[in-house]
């Protein structure tokens, strides 16, 4: 038997199959006659008359009576199912279009494939939008403008392969063989060098969607090894000098005209299916705020299914459009868009955040539908950060939100939703470490913190004094403030008394009470804080540095947009890019714009002059909240710095010194450190210089990154970020990967580093020779002057 005869019976079986299926749904399925395109298949002909009346009203209402006009338009469609060769495609595979009512939260395997975003389908089927609730809108892309198609035109969704073998490429008479040092991953067979060979990402957009249609190969013998035969079908090139090697399959490049084409399409489907999702929540969220609608009332489950498919739909249009618009032959111009039309922001306010806010509101009927829903969005936004890392700070954002509305579903059981907590944290982290001076996301590791009443106060304070604060964090701090100062509301009595107390003088700092209940609580914190620091050993050293932050936040008036001291350090770092302009960053690229998750505020401008600066710091000298801040930042460290050979404290003594080092450093502010305590500062240097006995360790830069092996702090991954730090840090420093874990790890070489750093930053203040000096000869630190607070 021929290669051709085999294929030709291989082709009538598979008719012959399609025919045999469902015979009965086959004859029940209708074809619109006026569609001048590929037309949808109609279940019913009540299906096909509302279709006919939206979509062709025109030719509907020139028929006359609507009881005559129905019956020439099913006598039409009779006419053209008749003459039609065979069924229409307007579905995946050629089927009738399955019912939305019969949708169920919980596919079947086959339905499963579908829901996933995983799966090999990447755009729904039209037939998704069918459902009653929708349906009128369901001929969108029908709609459309038509454009140049991109995919293999003699490719056929019903029949995967070819009748006739593909012509092969004429053999070179002179073979040659096989060369490791001419050879690279991906090198093209000697047969297939009139093919390009690009780079396996460099598919088109229709070829990615194309490839899933292909049926399982054949795998009878061959004298080449498992292969089938080159008459059948030609889907995997071979050399038949190496049996068992499978070579690079073809891919055909596409064209810019082609891509720009692609993505405009895409894009115009996407908008009606954006405008039907808004007004679909909009009408849902009006309804449930109506007070003429029964509070009891309960959405039908197809309802629901009807809204999870709507929204399904958008985000795969969103992922159609990213794939397109950021595919690697795209034009800058091209990638750009996504960019310029926030394409990111709005896939998450109008395919996800609206849908889940309507779901939280319905809850607990909508719990399954919630659950189900956000493993559906969680899914998308993991294949997009594989995917389309153009926008992946954007990805990371949106999984962590995604894993704290899955973690404050869950109120079963407590291991999910510590579980789900800790899913969340770990991305706000990961988004942290990528953009650390965006106090947005300290906010929502400050929600996460719960029940850790300090560590949600210090993550608060840093949204609050970052490079880029976030000022809906002074909103919620009340959430944590209002229990401790005794108002109404959830009570924090796992909080220990000294971080009650704590918690207490900056809530009296935050919304500015009587001075007594400050001097209250912060004689009852610090007259608890040697015996716990003691107590607890070397937990303080984490929670050093969370009060540490937490006071210097009390300095910068906790994020207030008139905080005197946040506009003259905005003022200084204009002062700086003014001064020096090579610190200026540059034009950015069409790749760095294209790359771009969202517009960012560069506006360095202050609202404040070099001439106004004396009159606000003396304005400053009696505030409230700064005067009392200060006493408390300063006599808290004072009363750490007693604590002379206890290793836990360092942490806190590192970050109060970097904070007295940039404000050395800026002539503005310098003034305002003179009363820090400078004895207690002398004493503790002294005593370090003493126990490391070596006199080469403080002459030199604070941060030797000539050194392989000087890696960050634990600590510095704590601070960065921060108004006051981000010239404290040298370029660069973060720019090895730790993981989460490992940077918090206290070794023996992470102390002997923190001891150095300690006494460097001593030595590079003494420099200025204006609050203490070093004595080279007798290696000792002095104060120089009456500096000291006491």
């Amino acid at each position: 038997m021929t290669d051709f005869d085999l294929h030709a019976r291989y082709v009538s079986h598979l008719r012959a199959q399609a025919k045999t299926g469902d015979s009965e749904a086959e004859s029940s399925t209708l074809t619109c006659p006026y569609c001048t395109h590929q037309g949808r298949i109609f279940q019913s002909e009540q299906q096909l008359w509302d279709h006919a009346n939206q979509d062709h009203a025109s030719i509907v209402r020139s028929l006359g009576d609507p009881a005559q006009a129905r019956v020439q338009l099913k006598e039409q469609a009779l006419r053209k199912k008749i003459l039609a060769d065979q069924s229409s495609e307007a579905t995946a595979g050629g089927t009738s279009t399955p019912d939305m009512t019969q949708l169920s939260l919980e596919p079947t395997a086959a339905k499963k494939e579908h829901l996933s975003p995983f799966s090999g389908k990447k755009r729904p089927a039209e037939s998704d939008l069918h459902s009653a609730p929708i349906r009128q809108d369901a001929s969108w892309r029908s709609n459309v403008a038509a454009h140049p198609e991109v995919f293999d035109p003699e490719f056929s969704k019903d029949i995967p392969y070819t009748l006739s073998p593909e012509p092969t490429q004429p053999k070179s008479s002179n073979i040659r063989l096989f060369n490791p040092k001419q050879s690279s991953r991906g090198t093209a067979s000697p047969y297939l060098r009139s093919t390009p060979n690009p780079s396996s990402e460099d598919w088109s957009v229709e070829a990615n969607r194309s490839q899933f249609h292909q049926a399982p190969q054949s795998h009878s013998s061959s004298p080449h090894g498992p292969f089938p035969h080159r008459g059948i079908i030609d889907l995997q090139r071979f050399d038949p000098r190496y049996p068992g090697l499978l070579l690079q399959p073809d891919s055909r490049p596409i064209s810019q005209e082609q891509l720009a084409s692609e993505v405009k399409s895409i894009y115009a489907g996407l908008t009606m299916v954006e405008t039907k999702c808004i007004h679909v929540d909009r009408a849902q969220a009006t309804a449930v705020h109506d007070p003429e609608t029964d509070p009891n009332s309960k959405l039908a489950s197809d309802h629901w299914q009807a809204l999870i498919a709507l929204h399904r739909t958008l985000l795969h249009e969103h992922h159609d459009f990213f794939l397109a618009s950021q595919h690697p032959s795209a034009s800058p111009a091209l990638r750009r868009l996504a960019s310029k039309y926030s394409m990111p922001a709005r896939m998450w306010k109008h395919g996800i955040h609206s849908f889940l806010e309507l779901l939280r509101r319905r809850l607990p009927e909508s719990l399954d539908y919630m659950l189900a829903f956000i493993y559906l969005a969680y899914q998308m936004m993991a294949l997009l950060y594989e995917t389309v890392p153009a926008f992946e700070d954007t990805w990371i954002e949106c999984l962590g939100d995604l894993g704290r509305y899955r973690m404050a579903i869950e109120d079963e059981d407590i291991r999910d939703r510590e579980t789900w907590a800790g899913v969340a944290r770990s991305w706000y982290s990961k988004a942290a470490d990528k953009n650390p001076s965006v106090g947005r996301l300290y906010h929502h590791l400050a929600i996460l913190a719960r029940p850790n009443a300090l560590q949600q106060l210090y993550y608060y304070a840093r949204s609050l004094t970052c490079v880029k604060p976030f000022p809906s964090a002074r909103e919620s701090i009340l959430t944590l403030l209002d229990p401790i100062l005794g108002r109404p509301t959830a009570s924090y009595s796992h909080a220990l008394p000294i971080d009650t107390s704590f918690i207490q003088a900056h809530g009296v700092l935050f919304e500015k009470l009587s001075p007594e209940a400050f001097e209250d609580a912060r004689f009852a914190f610090q007259g608890q804080l040697d015996n716990h620091i003691g107590r607890v050993t070397a937990k303080w050293k984490e929670q050093g540095v969370y009060i540490a932050v937490t006071n210097i936040a009390g300095l910068f008036d906790y994020g207030s947009d008139e905080s005197v001291l946040r506009l003259i350090l905005q003022f200084h770092a204009k002062q700086l890019i003014h001064n020096h302009p090579s610190s200026r960053s540059s034009t950015p690229s069409d790749e760095e714009l294209s790359r771009s998750s969202s517009p960012v505020n560069q506006d360095l401008s202050p609202s404040i002059t070099e001439a106004d600066i004396p009159a606000k710091l003396e304005a400053l000298s009696s505030d409230f909240t700064f005067s009392r801040a200060y006493l408390l930042t300063f006599s808290t460290l004072s009363l750490v710095l007693r604590r002379i050979g206890d290793k836990n404290v360092l942490p806190h003594v590192h970050v109060l010194l970097s904070f007295l080092s940039s404000f050395a450093s800026i002539k503005y502010v310098a003034h305002l450190i003179d009363h820090a305590p400078w004895t207690e500062i002398v004493t503790f240097l002294n005593t370090l210089l003493k126990s490391e006995r070596s006199q080469q360790l403080i002459l030199g830069p604070v941060f030797l990154t000539e050194q392989n092996d000087n890696q960050p702090l634990p600590e510095d991954y704590l601070i960065r970020g921060q108004l006051w730090s981000q010239w404290y840090f040298p370029e660069n420093w973060f720019a090895g990967e730790h993981d989460e874990e490992e940077r918090s790890l206290e070794l023996a070489s992470t102390i002997k580093s923190r001891t150095e750093r300690i006494l460097r930053l001593g030595y590079n203040i003494s420099a200025l020779e204006r609050w203490i000096s070093y004595d080279q000869n007798s290696h000792t630190f002095s104060v120089l002057g009456s500096n000291d607070s006491s």
